[in-house]
């Protein structure tokens, strides 16, 4: 994902921006798979907009840099050295999401996408521009158009064509992303010595966007793990705090109801499940600051007693 011969403080700045926004998206990611908040990530429009916004801007990217390294005729050593970089980054990917995720991990994600549409894609960049905004055209229109269960199997659903959405971590499949990377191609081929490309800056702010888009490969491949091993042990121990609270609400509970039992108020069973009752009406409505008010306020001591009198009547 880095940039080539003649780089393009711009382009850097740009990728720099996109990986900030990709380590934002897996941040909530990360925070919803672990359950530390609800986000409605992967089903919501707005989420699912966000990630495509992201992956085209990387595709983009990815296009513009062919151009950038490759114009001027092009260097297959070169190119070969950057795919086997490629490739090997996308192996690590698939590794490990597979330790994290087993049969959802990332087979076909989006470092797996840049180095065969980077090689697909190579060809335009010296090819004539009618060639290449065709190309696009087919590239994005032909998943639209064509489509056949025999392309579900994960060997085939990478290219595009598939029926059923694939359950995989990440999948960014051939058609119809490769016309993204051939507009990149494009678009920096006719707009290369454009304004929004060929500015600079000295600003530290934008500087040091540029150096983060000059490593973005080391930093796609770094920020996952070093998120997930920050936000795991978070995680874990909320979770652990939520269960030990858990837990003490239903002794307290038992035990306030066990003074009922022994004054013959109460029963075992009523208590078991008036304690049940309290404890999903707590969560459900989140009256934790009521039932540890001390001491409450109206309002509070309102919802308690709300709270005692439903359970009380659905015990008996």
């Amino acid at each position: 994902m880095s940039a080539a011969r003649g780089r393009l403080q711009a382009i850097d700045t740009y990728r720099g921006l996109a990986i900030l926004a990709m380590a934002a998206y897996h941040t909530a990611w990360d925070l919803t798979y672990t359950g530390l908040i609800e986000t409605g990530i992967g089903v919501d429009p707005v989420w699912i907009s966000a990630q495509r916004a992201i992956l085209t801007s990387f595709l983009l990217l990815a296009g513009a840099g062919l151009v950038l390294g490759h114009a001027g005729g092009i260097d297959w050593r070169r190119f070969w050295r950057r795919e086997a970089v490629l490739v090997l980054a996308a192996l690590a990917v698939t590794a490990g999401t597979w330790f994290l995720f087993q049969d959802y991990f990332s087979y076909f994600g989006v470092l797996h996408a840049i180095a065969v549409t980077s090689l697909l894609a190579l060809p335009f960049v010296v090819a004539p521009l009618w060639m290449g905004i065709a190309a696009a055209a087919i590239a994005l229109v032909l998943p639209l158009a064509f489509s056949s269960e025999a392309f579900d199997p994960r060997w085939l659903n990478w290219i595009g064509f598939f029926r059923t959405t694939p359950e995989t971590a990440d999948l960014v499949p051939v058609f119809p992303w490769l016309g993204v990377v051939l507009i990149g191609v494009i678009g920096m081929r006719l707009l290369r010595d454009a304004p929004a490309f060929t500015w600079r800056s000295q600003n530290p702010a934008i500087r040091a966007l540029a150096f983060t888009g000059r490593w973005s490969l080391v930093l796609y491949l770094v920020h996952q793990p070093l998120l997930f091993g920050l936000i795991t042990p978070l995680a874990n121990w909320v979770h652990s705090s939520e269960q030990t609270r858990l837990e003490s609400f239903v002794q307290s509970c038992r035990a306030s109801c066990a003074l009922r039992q022994a004054q013959g108020e109460a029963t075992e069973k009523f208590c078991t499940a008036y304690c049940s009752c309290a404890l999903d009406l707590t969560v459900r409505d989140s009256l934790w600051d009521a039932i540890d008010a001390s001491p409450r306020t109206a309002e509070q001591q309102g919802a308690v007693d709300r709270m005692g009198k439903l359970c009380t009547a659905m015990a008996r």
